[in-house]
């Protein structure tokens, strides 16, 4: 395939190893050289800034800014992506609300580094927002910035990857190694969660990953899923599962049957 026809990204603002803040020039600078020459391409199409620490006092934020500018300029990077919180609503910036701290601090970055591209989980279990909270897709679509869906299939978590009877033993830098989601009891309590819906759609991967990326494309049609396959097999099961459009009702009976202290009337 010719390299115009794929779409390729890649992220920055973890530590390497190498003492220096992720997001310092001389750090930020190798790291792109390095991606660039392990992928074998001259540009990137979309680079995600991973991290929203900016050093202390955000230090190093102006002049990231200005770096992604310089290599866009370049044609080293072609447009800049910015993760989104895992649960937003804009109005959350303005009131008494657990999470107002962080989103305050997310629409003070947004305007300073205007990505292009945010990277949003989104999932059966996501939570729901009444009408008048501007979720991130409303949000990104008044700004005119593309959404990539991550993590709709619940890394594994909704079509039946882990089991509580067997539960998969993580290394001690992954993070899911003390997240309770994947621990036996929660496993188990999800799996409670998920029984009307396996016996709705039925109990194979193919049929509970296409609830999940049908729930997530009809939710957010404008955007893309970023599926996270992992050999061929899985690439044949989640894209070929996708069928038929979920029905108003089946979104529904979803939305009850997960959500089921959403106050009527939330979407």
């Amino acid at each position: 395939m010719d390299r115009d026809g794929l779409v390729v990204s890649s992220k920055v603002g973890y530590f390497a190893g190498t003492g220096r803040h992720p997001y310092h020039p001389r750090q930020m600078s190798h790291q792109l050289a390095t991606t660039l020459d392990n992928l074998g391409t001259d540009h990137l199409d979309v680079y995600f800034l991973h991290s929203t620490d900016f050093g202390e006092h955000d230090q190093y934020l102006t002049g990231v800014v200005d770096l992604l500018g310089e290599w866009r300029d370049q044609g080293l990077i072609r447009a800049v992506g910015m993760r989104a919180p895992h649960t937003f609503a804009e109005q959350w910036a303005d009131h008494d609300e657990p999470e107002s701290t962080e989103t305050g601090r997310f629409l003070r970055l947004f305007h300073t580094v205007r990505p292009d591209v945010f990277t949003a989980r989104y999932n059966l279990l996501s939570p729901l927002y009444s009408p008048d909270q501007t979720d991130i897709f409303a949000f990104a679509r008044r700004h005119r910035v593309g959404v990539l869906i991550k993590q709709a299939l619940g890394q594994g978590l909704l079509i039946g990857t882990h089991n509580a009877r067997d539960p998969r033993r993580f290394s001690d830098t992954d993070h899911r190694r003390g997240d309770p989601r994947f621990a036996p009891d929660g496993l188990r309590r999800l799996a409670d969660r998920l029984a009307p819906l396996r016996a709705r759609y039925g109990t194979s991967t193919a049929a509970l990953a296409r609830v999940a990326l049908r729930y997530a494309l009809q939710h957010a049609p404008d955007s893309i899923v970023l599926v996270g396959f992992r050999d061929p097999e899985q690439i044949h099961t989640d894209v070929t599962c996708l069928g038929d459009p979920l029905t108003d009702d089946e979104i529904a009976q979803i939305r009850a049957t997960l959500h089921p202290d959403t106050p009527e009337g939330d979407p």
